[in-house]
């Protein structure tokens, strides 16, 4: 008898991935990014491996924690990414924010900086608008590759910096637009690449380029 006894299931095949599946994936990512069951950071992560994937179990990975589209709503509804419309000013120090949920429409100080980091936001808005401002400090806001973003504004004594990655937009990615003025300051824009922090989906996409890579086994 051979290895595999009778009855027993043999492994399951190997199924190549579609386009039309890929961008299934990316859809139900995009649901989910609205939902607040991700945030922008992992959205861009996750649907570049839906890209990039070569089979159909590479996709099932990406939603293996996600609910399927016709999953219940609880009752009571879900709280998504919403914004808030208050404004954050102070003197003398500094205004940091990672935004998840929510972040001010308007934020502003003396003597110190204005940092945004928008890479967890989870938000299901097609805009974000910022207001910031500084005398004697930088404005800074920082997205993930694939977002786009813009900055304008005026400064006195000092530069306006934009640093985003030659990426195309992912769809889904909400449209950053930044207003922002300093004295004595700079005004910053940059995106930060997904591997630049610890991920298991930056692991996926690297184990898939491996894979895509490697030399077919010898017949």
């Amino acid at each position: 008898m051979s290895e595999q006894q009778a009855g027993e299931p043999g492994p399951l095949p190997v199924v190549r991935a579609s386009d039309a599946e890929r961008e299934a994936v990316v859809t139900r990512l995009q649901t989910a990014l609205g939902e607040g069951r991700i945030n922008v950071d992992e959205f861009t992560q996750r649907a570049d491996v839906a890209y990039a994937a070569v089979t159909t179990a590479d996709l099932d990975e990406l939603l293996a924690d996600l609910p399927g589209p016709t999953s219940a709503v609880p009752a009571f509804g879900e709280i998504v990414g919403e914004r808030t419309t208050g404004t954050i000013a102070t003197v003398f120090g500094d205004v940091k924010l990672t935004a998840t949920t929510s972040v001010p429409e308007r934020a502003s100080t003396v003597f110190g900086d204005v940092r945004i980091d928008l890479r967890g936001l989870r938000t299901s808005d097609e805009v974000v608008a910022l207001q910031l401002g500084t005398v004697f400090g930088d404005v800074e806001v920082i997205v993930s590759e694939g977002v786009a973003a813009e900055i304008e504004g005026w400064t006195v004594f000092g530069d306006r910096k934009t640093q985003l990655a030659p990426v195309p937009r992912l769809p889904g990615t909400p449209r950053v637009v930044v207003r922002g003025w300093t004295v004595f300051g700079d005004l910053k824009l940059r995106s930060l690449a997904p591997g630049e922090s610890p991920s298991r989906w930056r692991a996926v996409l690297d184990r898939l380029a491996e894979r895509r890579s490697a030399p077919p086994p010898a017949g």
